[in-house]
């Protein structure tokens, strides 16, 4: 079976794929790959997969995007297209840079592989710049690697429903599997850094939880048992952003999906994503997005009017 993928530049890129009887894979949706933290990673394509021995799965040299394969169980043979061949196991991370060489990806061994498998477009800031051909890491325990499996089904899953709730948990399992990539093909040089990676994520998936709370640095700092500077540091050097910027970010998302995918009163999305004021709302919203509130629900409203009226195949 052959797969063709479109990528930014409009280029067809082959990818040859033998599929056996025991062949489970589930492709990322369109509407889980709009998501923010994948839209900002640049992944253009991804999924999750069981394979039976016979699969395999070939990649041309060049392709112009970045492959990123995580091994769940089992394990993979890759075969580089110089000769080299080696193997993966659990918690193992191939990287292949957009300008490396072909390869072949097969399942090894009698058990099925399991794996995770994301494309990034080559000028995706996830894929470091030190890596021009590819690369293998390794996640930091048996538990982050099982936890990894946990959020790719959870994506998954969530895909399968409607609704600005089902969108926050995309989200929130996407930030925290990039963030587990990274920490994976970035190590911190800084031992506190990763220490509070996990706490940090903890502790914005519970500012996710009540995005109408006026969130001060202060309290979370207390929060994660450290000061205002520490918190800081920490989160400049994971999101590069502030805590106060992070928040306002995550704030904002939440406000682009209640006003695209509800006809919430304008001033309830802001009284829900923390403003007391339409005008610092609006004032903030538009600085964010580069348009007002109703410019953006106008133009979401159009887009879905669009999609609706364009022909399916048949």
């Amino acid at each position: 079976m052959s797969i063709w993928y479109i990528i930014d530049d409009m280029k067809y890129l082959k990818e040859v794929i033998h599929s056996p009887k025991r062949f489970e894979q589930w492709h990322l949706s369109p509407r889980i790959l709009e998501v923010y933290p994948f839209r900002l990673a640049m992944v253009r394509h991804g999924g999750y997969g069981l394979h039976d021995i016979d699969f395999y799965v070939e990649r041309t040299s060049s392709r112009g995007f970045s492959a990123v394969v995580i091994t769940l169980s089992g394990k993979g043979r890759f075969t580089m297209e110089n000769g080299t061949s080696f193997l993966t196991q659990p918690g193992d991370v191939f990287v292949s840079s957009p300008s490396g060489q072909g390869h072949r990806e097969e399942t090894e061994g009698p058990e099925p592989w399991e794996q995770l498998w994301l494309l990034f477009s080559d000028n995706s800031g996830i894929i470091p710049d030190s890596i021009d051909d590819y690369e293998v890491f390794q996640i930091d325990s048996k538990r982050e690697t099982s936890f990894v499996r946990e959020l790719i089904r959870n994506i998954i899953d969530e895909g399968l429903y409607e609704g600005s709730t089902s969108i926050k948990s995309i989200e929130l399992s996407a930030e925290l599997l990039l963030l587990i990539l990274q920490r994976a093909i970035r190590p911190a040089g800084n031992m506190e850094i990763r220490i509070h990676h996990s706490q940090l994520a903890a502790l914005l998936s519970e500012v996710a939880k009540d995005m109408s709370a006026q969130w001060k640095v202060e309290d979370l700092a207390k929060m994660m048992n450290c000061s205002r500077s520490q918190l800081t540091r920490i989160c400049n050097a994971i999101y590069h952003k502030s805590p106060g910027q992070k928040i306002r970010e995550m704030k904002m998302e939440n406000a682009k999906i209640l006003l695209s995918g509800s006809s919430v009163p304008i001033h309830e999305v802001a009284e829900a994503v923390g403003f007391s004021s339409l005008s610092l709302f609006s004032s903030s919203f538009s600085s964010y997005t580069g348009m007002g509130p109703r410019e953006f629900r106008k133009m979401k409203m159009e887009e879905e009017y669009s999609m609706n009226r364009k022909p399916r195949n048949t």
